[in-house]
């Protein structure tokens, strides 16, 4: 009976359907916090930051089939790329450094 069981484990996950990687998704100046369920042959999720000369910096966050390399970098602008689901996160960096920064700061107060 163990051996029938231990055959059937392998064939319902070859049978189970796979789960579409979910990003976060927006456009320019929009709301950032939409979640989307991305295209089957979809891999990445990519933030792009656009900073014109004069202008105030633009996020663009979508499902990517491939991740920009440093070739396709410009001077104003950079992408990043992730594969986990919602990993282009909306929060930003500066406040996942202030977050780092006051754990650091309750560490050596808890010295």
């Amino acid at each position: 009976m163990r051996i029938h069981l231990l055959w059937l484990l392998p064939l319902l996950l070859l049978v189970w359907p796979a789960q579409a990687l979910r990003c976060h998704q927006c456009t320019a100046r929009g709301n950032c916090l939409n979640a989307t369920t991305c295209g089957d042959n979809t891999q990445y999720c990519l933030t792009t930051w656009n900073s014109p000369p004069g202008q105030k910096m633009i996020v663009i966050k979508s499902c990517a089939y491939t991740c920009p390399g440093f070739q396709q970098s410009l001077d104003s602008s950079w992408a990043s790329c992730c594969n986990t689901d919602l990993c282009n996160s909306a929060m930003s960096r500066r406040a996942s450094w202030g977050l780092l920064a006051l754990s650091v700061w309750c560490v050596y107060l808890n010295r």
